[in-house]
């Protein structure tokens, strides 16, 4: 079961990815007939090696573990208007370990975002990530996620600029739902030009985890304040 659900996840993403290819040969709808869609994409694979620097044999590091990993993504963009936009992303990564095979996994992701002007200093931006986390040696971790965010930006001028972002989460257990929670996030940025060389970026932020009912476990609520600068020297 475990190797067919693996396999119709993989044909899935791979079909996908034929689709956006073949889209793009054809002519764009009217409102966006003098912007060319865009495809972009990135393949990696590499290696990570753990040592332990406590261990030394032969004037050598001891292995701890290694693990191999590969990475694709294609992103099929589409601007409509000055400031309108949208995409379609998918992504597959794997990770292979060898000596912590229950880490083993294959993440396969699909992102779909939506951008526009409201007016000259106000924006929208739509953003849903669909996640599916497959543990290929330990099945009880396998989760699917999806996420939805909305993102309100407003600027005030050109000092002060603002960011709204409501975002709601669902992560579901395949085989302990027992597990499956929800994630419900609101954050604010105020950014601020001081001067030429010196900016400000300031962010409060308010979570709330929601878990369920048959898990036994508490909710968790979480707060953070950050404060960020770039200065020119």
């Amino acid at each position: 079961m475990k190797k067919n659900t693996s396999f119709i996840l993989t044909a899935f993403i791979n079909l996908t990815l034929i689709f956006l290819i073949i889209l793009s040969l054809f002519p764009t709808q009217t409102a966006a007939k003098s912007y060319q869609p865009e495809i972009s994409g990135s393949f990696e694979s590499g290696d990570k090696l753990y040592t332990d620097p406590g261990i030394l044999e032969d004037d050598e590091d001891e292995v701890v573990d290694y693990y191999r990993f590969d990475k694709q993504w294609l992103r099929y963009r589409q601007q409509l208007a000055v400031g309108e936009y949208y995409y379609l992303k998918v992504q597959r990564q794997q990770r292979i370990y060898e000596q912590s095979e229950t880490y083993d996994n294959l993440n396969l992701e699909t992102e779909a975002n939506y951008t526009f002007y409201l007016t000259d200093k106000l924006r929208n931006r739509f953003k849903l990530l669909l996640r599916d986390k497959d543990y290929l040696e330990a099945e009880s971790k396998d989760y699917q996620l999806a996420r939805l965010q909305y993102t309100l930006q407003y600027e005030l001028n050109e000092k002060h600029d603002y960011e709204l972002i409501l975002q709601r989460q669902w992560t579901e257990y395949d085989i302990t739902p027992k597990n499956d929670y929800s994630l419900n996030r609101i954050s604010l940025k105020w950014g601020w030009d001081l001067s030429e060389r010196l900016d400000l970026d300031t962010k409060i932020q308010f979570d709330r985890q929601i878990n369920d009912q048959n898990s036994g476990k508490t909710d968790k609520s979480g707060r953070k304040i950050s404060l960020n600068f770039k200065y020119k020297l």
